[in-house]
């Protein structure tokens, strides 16, 4: 694999430093490429996401355009996705000259909050942290007697001490060997619920937008679609939100996630 330029300053670091650096410094210089590779591997699994977020959108363009009423499908689609091609070749050749991708700071969703504050019931919710602690008790009793379930929990302990990569490494190495699981959507679902609790956005993106790809017909597809539209509306993506809201409705109608959804589309003014 051919190495980027900051890889290949820490290596030559490596070599030059080797007859005297001291144990303290080669280890720094150890952790330091680690880190950057893991940088490299994020900055794949974005582009990597982003091409993927663009073929659904385009398929959902092409779904709505064909059963739609006139003037029921938003206007600025097709600018949408120019915005989204121009980010997808901005990352690309970000990997290409070995910097470091875009970022895409978060910016608020319309009327001042994210999305997970909006009431999802009769009854005023309470804002992140209380919901997601519930979600995770949830989980751990639903996998209960199911195989595979040690390994589970490590990747849900991790979800709730924050530490999202390592979950990720866990619970990716948990679908790898139990492909065929009841709990592979799970477990793709809780990566990006870790991300979305963290606020990264963009990767919570990336990572729940991978369940509706591989995962659609499972029991986190509802799910997995609610928090994606809550991450589109974070970072101001009123149009990506809406639609996501509106294949929830129409694809999992009587599903908890619909009435939800009905009330989040009425409150980004449907």
């Amino acid at each position: 694999m051919r190495l980027s330029r900051p890889l290949l300053l820490f290596s030559g670091a490596l070599v030059v430093t080797g007859g005297c650096a001291t144990r303290a410094q080669v280890e720094k210089i150890q952790r330091d490429q680690r880190e950057l590779r893991a940088l490299v591997a994020d900055q794949n699994v974005a582009i990597e996401g982003m091409r993927r977020r663009l073929e659904i959108l385009r398929q959902e363009v092409a779904d709505l355009s064909r059963g739609a009423r006139p003037g029921t499908v938003p206007p600025n689609l097709p600018q949408r996705l120019a915005e989204l091609d121009a980010r997808l070749t901005a990352l690309e050749q970000a990997r290409v000259l070995g910097a470091p991708p875009p970022s895409v700071a978060p910016t608020p969703a319309p009327g001042g909050g994210d999305m997970a504050a909006i009431p999802s019931g009769a009854a005023p919710t309470p804002r992140m942290l209380s919901p997601f602690e519930a979600a995770l008790d949830k989980e751990e009793v639903a996998v209960q007697g199911k195989p595979g379930e040690k390994e589970f929990r490590e990747g849900l302990a991790l979800v709730r001490q924050g530490q999202c990569a390592q979950a990720a490494v866990r619970f990716r190495e948990f679908i790898r060997k139990n492909p065929n699981s009841d709990l592979a959507d799970n477990a793709q679902y809780w990566i990006g619920a870790c991300y979305f609790k963290q606020k990264e956005y963009p990767k919570a993106v990336n990572e729940l937008t991978e369940v509706m790809l591989r995962y659609r017909k499972g029991d986190k597809a509802p799910s997995a679609l609610i928090m994606l539209a809550d991450a589109f509306a974070a970072t101001g993506e009123t149009t990506d939100a809406k639609l996501v809201l509106q294949k929830i409705i129409s694809e999992y109608p009587r599903t908890e996630e619909a009435e939800q959804a009905k009330q989040k589309l009425q409150a980004l003014g449907n």
